[in-house]
């Protein structure tokens, strides 16, 4: 038993010579710290675009909230195609530097540049037309190439490693960053887009909004070929011949434990990103101090931060899935709270806030079970569709972006909102329906899926050492 252990440990790579390491080894903490610094850089494009991009369409460029829908629900009904289309074709990739990364390499230059012109503003003479057009094509460029880089990203944490401890490490050490990267962002955002305005507060500009996101950009950079550098690729399919795209598309639809993840993503993440959207408006317009936004915005990040350190661990002790059902009813009472508190009593706005951000730590639990649902679709079927895999994610938070967005702005156009303006009674009323009780309801909904989800730890273990067995008799 001990020789077969040690035989099935060792990797003889054949088309990847650099990724040839022993599978069993446990990862560095450098190495987890750096591919937790992807999902940093990550924040700094995309949680940007969908903190600020609603309010500089609505209140700088003069988008109406309806024009502003409907260019968020385009660009994510075109994710739709374009994400299991990269994922395919990342699969399919053969180079010296793996499946996936090379994408990070030669995508993330492309990636800032799209950042920064999606935050600037050509006047072109007035015409709203040409700026709506404008608006089009920049956002959903960002979209592709965020696709492009965070995609095998993401697809780099089942292929690193075959121990699911090892993967939960990496997705908690993503996660973490992630909120840190959030952290970042309210903490420095805002001032940032006030200096490169005019420096007073009493007027935000393109300009302001547009060097922000050059200095998050170049930020960035290092620290996505950082996850170049150092992520290697350990995990190759056991399967080395030619996957049609038919046989990816059957097996991620007919994998029960993948669409149950693709809905818990849905669910949770539409409530996530929703509230992101148009959490400025409910602390300028409702709490109405723009003084409190640097310490209420990164509020929730710090709060998860402190989660993942604290809950994730558990998962082990008590199951993923109790672990979850605990972290969405929290949201959800913490939510209820929020909403029913007095607008002024600022102790008990920081305290449901923070509870709140405590109870995302349910984010790298769930991101951790899609290793696992990999594996499994790669025993039952045969073939390995990491990037395919991570495309169905990919698709569920960015729909859950664009739901979140477009339908949070959607309502706050049918509360009555008007750009710069004082709000009326109902509008302000609304703001608070839209940022609290409407997430609220979802994060309940996530349940649904989560109870659906039946692959266990002895499952995923039993996977686990079959496909071992199968890497060395092949």
């Amino acid at each position: 038993m001990e020789s077969k252990l040690n035989t099935s440990s060792v990797i003889t790579e054949k088309i990847y010579p650099e990724s040839a390491v022993v599978s069993t080894e446990k990862l560095s903490f450098s190495t987890k710290v750096s591919y937790g610094l992807g999902d940093f850089s990550s924040q700094l494009f995309w949680t940007f675009s969908g903190t600020y991009l609603t309010i500089f369409y609505t209140d700088v460029v003069g988008f109406t909230p309806a024009v502003v829908a409907m260019i968020m629900l385009f660009a994510r009904i075109l994710d739709g195609v374009k994400d299991p289309v990269i994922g395919m074709i990342a699969d399919r990739t053969k180079s010296r530097h793996g499946r996936f990364r090379p994408y990070i390499l030669y995508g993330t230059p492309l990636l800032a540049l799209f950042s920064v012109l999606t935050f600037t503003v050509p006047s072109f003479g007035g015409n709203m037309e040409a700026k709506i057009a404008w608006a089009i094509i920049t956002y959903i460029g960002l979209g592709v190439l965020y696709t492009v880089v965070n995609l095998p990203y993401g697809s780099l944490a089942a292929v690193m490693s075959k121990d699911p401890s090892e993967r939960t490490a990496l997705s908690s050490f993503r996660m973490f960053s992630s909120n840190l990267g959030t952290i970042l962002l309210s903490t420095i955002s805002m001032p940032l887009i006030i200096f490169f305005s005019s420096g007073t507060g009493e007027k935000v500009t393109a300009r302001g909004y547009t060097m922000t996101a050059f200095i998050l950009a170049a930020i960035a950079i290092p620290l996505f070929y950082l996850v170049f550098i150092k992520c290697k690729e350990v995990v190759q399919p056991v399967h080395t011949g030619k996957i049609s795209i038919k046989q990816s598309i059957s097996a991620i639809i007919m994998s029960k434990s993948l669409v149950c993840i693709f809905l818990i993503l849905l669910l949770s993440l539409t409530a996530f990103f929703g509230r992101i959207g148009v959490q400025i408006y409910y602390y300028l317009y409702v709490i109405k101090r723009m003084d409190l936004i640097s310490l209420l915005m990164p509020l929730p990040a710090i709060g998860a931060a402190i989660g993942i350190v604290l809950f994730t661990r558990l998962a082990k002790t008590f199951g993923k899935k109790k672990m979850l059902y605990f972290a969405y009813t929290g949201s959800a009472i913490a939510l209820g709270f929020l909403y029913f508190i007095d607008y002024s009593n600022l102790p008990l706005l920081f305290i449901g806030t923070f509870v709140f951000g405590l109870m995302q730590y349910s984010t790298p639990i769930v991101i951790a079970m899609v290793p696992d649902a990999i594996d499994e679709i790669e025993c039952q079927k045969g073939i390995r569709l990491d990037g395919t895999a991570y495309a169905a994610t990919s698709i569920s938070t960015k729909f859950a972006s664009a739901l979140g967005g477009a339908g949070t702005v959607a309502l706050l156009g049918y509360f009555g909102y008007v750009a710069n303006a004082e709000q009326t009674a109902e509008a302000i009323h609304g703001i608070n329906i839209v940022v609290n009780i409407a997430p609220a309801v979802l994060y309940l909904l996530a349940i649904i899926p989560v109870m659906m989800y039946s692959l266990t730890d002895e499952k995923t273990k039993a996977i686990r050492d079959e496909l071992d067995q199968k890497q060395v008799l092949k």
